[in-house]
């Protein structure tokens, strides 16, 4: 398990139990470029330079100042901040329980899992998340990480719990989507974008996305590693929809599949299909067909066929001799 970026309690009124934080995510496989010397293809290193004298200045000369006045500074060390702390510091009070449906994604920010701290805060830590799972709902309450206090939601997930940190009001810029367009929207164009949906409609699978700029990256960094030449790559901005309708219609033709392709081809020359062909549906067992195949199943109904006509000629002669 990676190290616990914070250690505490959680609270629910007067029970509590010791927990660590450990980040959700990770960005460790992300493909991270070194700053280097162009003449000598080195390294380069930072410095910290006073800005009056010009002089390096060590590290362990730096403190932290804030600017009160213009060009004057009031010093806080290390010590007086760790001094500096409040109840949200060391423990996550679970104050107040919505819907998780009240809250609006954009909201929420970073996620930690949430583990208990020892073997005898495991059991308090799993009476806090069945109830809430029982009554379906998430925690609110507030943590101090990273020099500031945060809102955050605790929500439990597979026997577990998930802390995400919430951003503030004042962090959240209000939608300016404009006004709504004039006029109603055409039904048939919004069922054609329904029926498309529907098509690629399935369950989250995040392990199905692939960072593909990251894949070319690697590539790149391959083929330069290799010494060979690389190839410009481009993307074609999207044609301009001048008719919505009709690229909505073969839209719906692509998700289908194009029935005219799958259609098997015969010799010489065929009636024209005058149906509209961006309103085909798939029919099951057509994919994929070939030409033999249809053929085969073709003659197979001409031999049939004079098999039907003693059935016929048998029930004229029941009628008549009724």
């Amino acid at each position: 398990m990676p190290r616990a970026s914070w250690n505490g309690f959680l609270r629910l009124s007067l029970v509590s139990c010791p927990v660590a934080l450990v980040p959700a995510t990770t960005e460790a496989k992300r493909v991270r470029f070194n700053q280097l010397n162009s003449e000598t293809g080195n390294r380069v290193q930072q410095q910290l330079i006073d800005s009056q004298t010009g002089e390096v200045v060590d590290r362990d000369q730096i403190v932290k100042g804030y600017e009160y006045e213009r060009g004057r500074y009031v010093t806080i060390d290390d010590d007086e901040l760790k001094a500096l702390q409040i109840e949200s510091s060391k423990i996550i009070d679970l104050e107040r329980f919505v819907d998780r449906e009240e809250v609006d994604p954009v909201y929420l920010d970073t996620p930690y899992y949430v583990y208990p701290d020892g073997e005898l805060a495991a059991e308090t830590f799993r009476v806090i998340g069945e109830a809430m799972e029982h009554k379906n709902k998430v925690g609110l309450g507030r943590v101090t990480m990273s020099g500031r206090e945060r809102l955050v939601l605790v929500e439990p997930r597979d026997g577990g719990l998930v802390m995400s940190t919430v951003r503030s009001a004042d962090e959240v810029r209000p939608a300016e989507f404009g006004p709504p367009a004039k006029g109603e929207i055409d039904p048939d164009m919004v069922g054609i974008a329904e029926t498309i949906i529907d098509r690629r409609s399935g369950e989250f699978d995040p392990t199905s996305f692939r960072d593909r700029y990251q894949d070319a990256l690697r590539e790149l960094v391959a083929q330069k590693t290799k010494g060979q030449g690389v190839a410009p790559r481009e993307v074609a901005e999207p044609p301009k929809v001048i008719n919505l309708m009709e690229a909505l219609k073969r839209s719906l033709a692509q998700e289908a599949g194009s029935p005219a392709s799958e259609k098997p081809k015969r010799a010489g020359k065929t009636a024209p299909d005058r149906r509209q062909p961006a309103l085909l549906l798939p029919v099951d067992g057509g994919r994929g067909e070939t030409a033999p195949a249809a053929a085969k199943e073709s003659r197979g109904r001409k031999k049939a066929a004079p098999e039907a006509e003693p059935v016929v000629n048998l029930a004229a002669r029941r009628r008549q001799k009724a």
